[in-house]
Order: C-alpha cells, then sequence, then structure tokens
C-alpha cells in the first residue's frame, strides 16, 4: 500500500508540474521565437566577391523535373559589389534569400533564352530587388523577344507594385524604380561594358528555339562563362576560350531515355513523349566535357542537370567517361556551390553557401 501511495503521490506531482508549466507555456513559447528571431536577423550578408574579384554562384542547377534539392537554373554572377542572375529559375529567388544574398546589389538579369524554365522567378526578382532597396529600373538583358517577356511580367505585377507603395509609402518603395527594363542584345555581340565588366552574348544552337544565348564574363582578368541550353557547340567553345570557368549545361542520354521506358511502361505518354525529344538540343556530360577542352576552360562546372540524380550512385552513371575526355577540372555542381576568382591570380577558390 506504502508503494501504491507513493506513485499516486508521484504521479499527482507530476500532473501538479505539467499544470504549472502549461500556464507558463505561452510567454516562454514567445520568449523562445524571441531568441530564434534574434540569431535568424542577427546573420549577416553574404559577400560573394571581393571589390576586384569575379565569383559564380550556381543559384538552381535543376531543371523542370520536380527536385527537392536544386532549383530550377539559375547563376549569378558576382563582380566585385555589382551582381548579374543568368537565367531566374523556379524557387531561385529563395535561395538567395535564405543565403542571405544582397539582393539590392543586382544590377542586371541576363536571359539565356525564352523557354519557360529559365525565366518564371523574374517578377519575384523584380519585387525582391525593390525591396531590398534597389532605387533605379531593372535591366533584363536578352534575345530578341525579352521586350514581349518583361512586359508581360511588369503588367501581371504592376497591381501589386501599386498597392505596395501605397502600403509603405512612396519613400520607401518608390513607383519609377519598380519596372524592369527590356535591353534586347544581338548574336555574338558585347552586351554589356561597364565598370571594368564586359559580358558577351554567345550565339548557341538550341533549336527550335532561335536565337539562344550562353554569355561571357570577363572582370579583371578572370573570366566565366556560361553555356546556356545548347548542344555541343562549337561557337561556345571559341567564344569561351580560356575562361577559368566553364558553366555548361548536361544532360545523360541514357538516363534519360531508361526515365522514358518506365515512364512508356506504366502509361506515361506524354511525359515519355518529352523525355524521347529533350536530348536532341541539349549536351551530355563527356559532349560538354569535349567542349571545355577545346575552350582550354581550367574548371568545368555542370549544371541544368537532367534527369534527376537522387544518390552518388547516379551521379557516378552521370558521369560515366567524362573523365575517360577530361580526367581533371570537373565539378558536378550543385545548389550554392560558390567559386571564386581572385584579380591578378590563377587561384580558383570553391565553397558552399549553407
Amino acid at each position: 500500500m506504502k508503494r501504491i501511495a507513493l506513485i499516486v503521490v508521484a504521479v499527482l506531482l507530476a500532473l501538479g508540474i505539467a499544470g504549472w508549466l502549461a500556464t507558463l507555456s505561452p510567454a516562454v513559447d514567445v520568449w523562445l521565437y524571441r531568441q530564434a528571431a534574434a540569431r535568424a536577423m542577427n546573420a549577416p550578408d553574404v559577400r560573394l566577391a571581393a571589390p576586384d574579384e569575379l565569383a559564380v554562384l550556381l543559384v538552381g542547377t535543376g531543371t523542370p523535373l520536380p527536385d527537392r534539392s536544386r532549383a530550377g537554373p539559375s547563376t549569378l554572377i558576382a563582380a566585385g559589389d555589382s551582381y548579374y542572375v543568368v537565367d531566374t529559375g523556379l524557387d531561385s529567388v529563395r535561395n538567395l534569400l535564405l543565403w542571405h544574398v544582397p539582393l539590392q546589389k543586382i544590377a542586371g538579369i541576363f536571359i539565356t533564352h525564352l523557354h519557360s524554365d529559365h525565366i518564371p522567378e523574374l517578377g519575384e526578382l523584380r519585387l525582391q530587388t525593390w525591396v531590398a532597396g534597389r532605387r533605379t529600373p531593372l535591366k533584363v538583358y536578352g534575345p530578341p523577344g525579352i521586350e514581349r517577356v518583361v512586359a508581360g511580367f511588369n503588367e501581371a505585377y504592376a497591381l501589386d507594385a501599386g498597392y505596395r507603395t501605397a502600403h509603405h509609402g512612396a519613400a520607401f518603395l518608390p513607383p519609377d524604380a519598380v519596372a524592369m527594363v527590356a535591353v534586347p542584345v544581338a548574336a555574338n555581340s558585347v552586351a554589356l561594358d561597364a565598370n571594368g565588366l564586359k559580358v558577351r552574348a554567345i550565339l548557341v544552337d538550341h533549336g527550335p528555339v532561335k536565337p539562344a544565348y550562353g554569355y561571357r564574363f570577363d572582370f579583371h582578368g578572370r573570366s566565366v562563362t556560361v553555356s546556356g541550353d545548347t548542344v555541343a557547340d562549337e561557337n561556345l567553345a571559341h567564344a569561351a576560350l580560356g575562361s577559368d570557368v566553364l558553366v555548361h549545361e548536361a544532360l545523360s542520354p541514357e538516363l534519360v531515355g531508361i526515365l522514358g521506358d518506365a515512364m512508356t511502361k506504366v502509361g506515361r505518354w506524354r511525359a515519355a513523349k518529352i523525355m524521347h525529344d529533350i536530348p536532341g538540343y541539349h549536351t551530355s556530360p563527356v559532349a560538354a566535357a569535349r567542349i571545355a577542352n577545346e575552350a582550354q576552360a581550367k574548371l568545368l562546372v555542370f549544371t541544368h542537370l537532367l534527369p534527376v540524380l537522387p544518390d552518388a550512385i547516379a551521379e557516378r552513371a552521370f558521369l560515366r567517361g567524362v573523365s575517360d575526355v577530361r580526367p581533371n577540372g570537373v565539378v558536378l555542381g550543385h545548389d550554392g556551390l560558390l567559386v571564386r576568382l581572385p584579380a591578378n591570380s590563377t587561384a580558383i577558390e570553391q565553397s558552399t553557401l549553407e
């Protein structure tokens, strides 16, 4: 009986303590949230490059196929404190925000071509750079047709911008700064030449999408070339000659074929047709390695990876044969990969934003 009494007392005490804690719970919850908020807001903005340094950040390395670990195709080039985004794939802006990239430093956007998976976050980048403090219209460079795309996004977000200015005030969100401005660029021409940075548009082959571009960025003696979507293209190899970094799309025909076969077996005919069609206007990893060799690029970084690579086994299959063509200087890209190129140096520094 004594033991039962002790158990009853212990249970009552436990219930009493639990009840007491329950009365404190709202205050404790708020206090804990306050600590978490302080820690989160104390995180500094990331600095991607020194004032005379060129850097490339893989913002999104995925494709239209759903992938929890990869945003849609997007690459950021940092020329000192001026940032330029190449393509705005799905969830790319989310990544930039999560990594605390200072969006007010984005000075322009370069669109490689007008496929839907390369432009979906133009509107969101328009908004977030404005909210972050952008004070002038945002230039969007791209192939002919970019005028229609930019005009469409500006119109789609026009009411939203008006609401936000009315709510927060014109001094905080100036209405004359919110818009994007289209800058059509001719193939194989200089798209931008300012403050030591030169950007050249490179005609690539992504037919029936015409024209489609890659872009080469040169800054303080260092260079990065981004392929855009293309088959293996000699024009790209020539334009990228001597690049420190070649960021090149890659599609494995073998793995895409396996995925297409699996879709066919379960009756997903429309998806299977897409898998059958797409290898014809992309570049295999082995072919991209050959282009990198022709360009004498110091580092080849694969991006826009298709199909989804869920594990190390799939990654090995994706890269099969690449080392036979290019034994060194190859990186399978991932979201958050940052490659820095210090001025007056041959160094190539790699890290990952978390």
